[in-house]
């Protein structure tokens, strides 16, 4: 249905007379107008329609607001050894949801390798998507693994007699998107190339 109706808009001509006054000197006030304003009345919504105009969550929001991340205080974790071959060194860190409720992983994680008083070795972490990110629900005494690799052969600029990098014996682990680590022991030596070392995401 519509509706047509009326209206004297001459106060509202005035005020905007006097605003362009401000701008262009003219001082001259305008004569009232008539305004025409149209209304279509929408038909009430049937009882079977909804009311509702808020669209679905994804599925991975909803899993986040009812589990939560897996934090430093509720993993531990360990580094297995893989493959050797042609100077390269392939592990696996393997971390345990320890609690008693579901947690998530999604993401790479930091990884900082230590000496045997926990400090800082050369460590330079880069990503490798493989495989990618993707959501991760541990179960309490559930296991998530990380794949790494990295170089046993100097890069030129490292000794090529003993260790070519300070050896490591242990690591300090941050899970995706937490700043806070938890350590765990390293007893493969040294990272050559300046400590680098390939990671993936998190996956089961």
């Amino acid at each position: 249905m519509v509706r047509h109706k009326v209206l004297v808009a001459g106060a509202a001509v005035v005020a905007l007379g006097s605003l362009a006054a401000c701008g262009d000197g003219n001082t001259t006030a305008q004569p009232p107008q008539t305004v025409t304003v149209t209304q279509t009345e929408q038909p009430p919504p049937s009882s079977g329609s909804s009311t509702s105009t808020s669209p679905e969550r994804p599925d991975s929001v909803v899993r986040s607001t009812q589990v939560a991340r897996c934090t430093p205080g509720v993993l531990k974790g360990e580094i297995q050894g893989g493959d050797a071959a042609a100077g390269n060194r392939y592990a696996k860190l393997v971390v345990t949801n320890t609690s008693s409720k579901a947690c998530t992983l999604y993401g790479y994680g930091g990884l900082q390798l230590t000496d045997a008083n926990g400090a800082a070795t050369p460590t330079k972490l880069t990503r490798k998507p493989d495989p990618a990110p993707a959501l991760v629900t541990l179960e309490p005494g559930q296991k998530a693994h990380k794949n790494l690799h990295w170089g046993a052969v100097p890069d030129g600029s490292e000794p090529t007699t003993g260790p070519c990098e300070p050896e490591s014996k242990g690591a300090k682990v941050i899970p995706p998107d937490e700043t806070e680590p938890f350590t765990i022991k390293y007893d493969f030596g040294s990272v050559c190339q300046k400590g680098s070392i390939d990671g993936s995401a998190y996956y089961k």
